[in-house]
């Protein structure tokens, strides 16, 4: 039986075709379940490491807002309280002053 002629040419070209289509199939099948699988194992390793991650880490962060509300507080009420008592004796002193020497409306 010779392949000469054009229905023969055909029929191997469609056979050839649908071998190479169901060969793509399961590679795409294959290929589907080992991303499925590493998903999975992704989204594993994402919640361990938040749930072995993140609170550490909160309560660094937590401390080290109290450490800094501690030093502002302390710079509050060592640094800033008594220059702002200074400034406002000094502004009485001024408008005493001024109200003395007339320039300021009594």
């Amino acid at each position: 039986m010779p392949l000469s002629t054009i229905t023969d040419i055909r029929d191997i070209v469609i056979i050839v075709g649908g071998l190479l289509s169901v060969i793509a199939l399961l590679v795409m099948i294959v290929a589907t379940i080992v991303i499925g699988f590493l998903s999975v194992r992704l989204l594993r390793a994402a919640r361990r490491t938040f749930e072995e991650g993140v609170p550490p880490l909160l309560e660094h962060a937590q401390e080290t807002v109290k450490s800094v509300k501690g030093t502002a507080d302390y710079l509050s009420d060592s640094a800033a309280e008594p220059v702002i008592r200074a400034y406002a004796t000094v502004s009485r002193v001024q408008r005493m002053f001024d109200v003395l020497s007339g320039r300021g409306r009594g």
